[in-house]
């Protein structure tokens, strides 16, 4: 099996070579606003059309003693805009999937797995502010159902599997309901797409509402959060956005049912602004029960990171398959 990449490595030594063809290659180092003030208050995404970015992503849960760690890579590509002038994405995710440093044993991870499978390759209309905020290929995705179903009907048998089968139809069916699943209940979809493109004023800090998956309370209104654009680039050229937020519910209930707080890092480039590496962080609190999610994630291949040519325009299958010999201590690097 090919090796997976690792988030956390303790070996320095790619980090510090990972640096030089960016600093070396083209007098890019010119261009590269290393630690340099930041004047501007209005972050605008600029993605061209065509170009892709990969990212190597690991979610860890934790719930009193259970704790579970979740790797996989995904690529995002930007299509044609939509008529509406949004940006449309499209989200293809890499077909190998760790569970605990090990692929999906058991039968209910499989058949999780197998069945996740039929969302991808995923389209999603992208507002001006960052937030997807519709699926554009749902009827696309209801087709490839049929073959999976069939497929997954060779090797699952039994009332489980009925179960699980009619429980995925009745949310895959209804365009409300897959659309709330997609992008209102996955932990990477709510960190990645969200509303961070716009004016922070004179201060560079604004207060607003964030949603994430936890708690799924409707009645909750999400975590009021200071969004901090930080007045210099890192000593590698990047932008950094601090998040800090509680975890509010309505003023209208009786009960309070949950406490928590967030907390995140994100670095983009200085020249698009589009993310390079995030890691967050949400501790929730639901009565006497503690739950804990974090997620990290950053860009694979790509050593020129943070310079203003560094776009890569390609088949998009070619930029799906996995290249993960290459990360090294990259993660470690950009956030320690």
């Amino acid at each position: 099996m090919t090796k997976r990449f690792s988030l956390l490595v303790d070996d320095d030594s790619q980090g510090v070579g990972y640096q030089s063809p960016l600093l070396e290659a083209n007098n890019e180092q010119n261009s590269i606003p290393i630690l340099k003030q930041i004047k501007f208050q209005q972050l605008n995404l600029q993605w061209p059309i065509n170009s892709w970015r990969k990212y190597g992503v690991q979610i860890d849960f934790s719930e009193g003693d259970e704790k579970n760690e979740i790797k996989f890579e995904t690529v995002i590509t930007r299509l044609d805009d939509h008529s509406t002038g949004d940006r449309v994405v499209e989200i293809n995710r890499s077909e190998d999937i760790w569970i605990n440093e090990k692929e999906p044993d058991l039968v209910m991870d499989k058949l999780a797995h197998e069945t996740g499978k039929v969302i991808y390759p995923l389209q999603l209309r992208v507002n001006a502010l960052g937030e997807a905020i519709a699926i554009e290929n749902h009827s696309a995705i209801v087709k490839r159902w049929t073959e999976t179903k069939k497929n997954l009907s060779s090797y699952f048998e039994g009332e489980f599997f009925d179960k699980y089968i009619f429980k995925t139809e009745a949310v895959l069916f209804d365009l409300d309901r897959f659309t709330f699943a997609v992008l209102y209940r996955d932990w990477f979809m709510q960190s990645y797409f969200l509303p961070i493109f716009k004016n922070y004023g004179e201060d560079k800090t604004r207060r607003d509402y964030l949603k994430f998956p936890l708690p799924a309370s409707f009645a909750n209104p999400g975590f009021f959060t200071q969004q901090t654009i930080v007045g210099h680039t890192t000593d590698q050229g990047a932008i950094e956005l601090i998040h800090q937020g509680e975890l509010k519910e309505d003023e209208g209930l009786t009960i309070q049912k949950y406490k928590g707080n967030y907390e995140a890092l994100i670095r983009l480039n200085p020249f698009h602004n589009h993310i390079v590496a995030y890691k967050g962080q949400w501790n929730i609190r639901e009565h006497d029960k503690d739950i804990a999610v974090g997620i990290k994630y950053f860009e694979l291949d790509n050593p020129a990171l943070f310079s203003k040519n560094n776009w890569t325009i390609a088949n998009q299958s070619q930029a799906a398959e996995p290249e993960k010999e290459r990360q090294g201590s990259f993660l470690k690097k950009l956030f320690d």
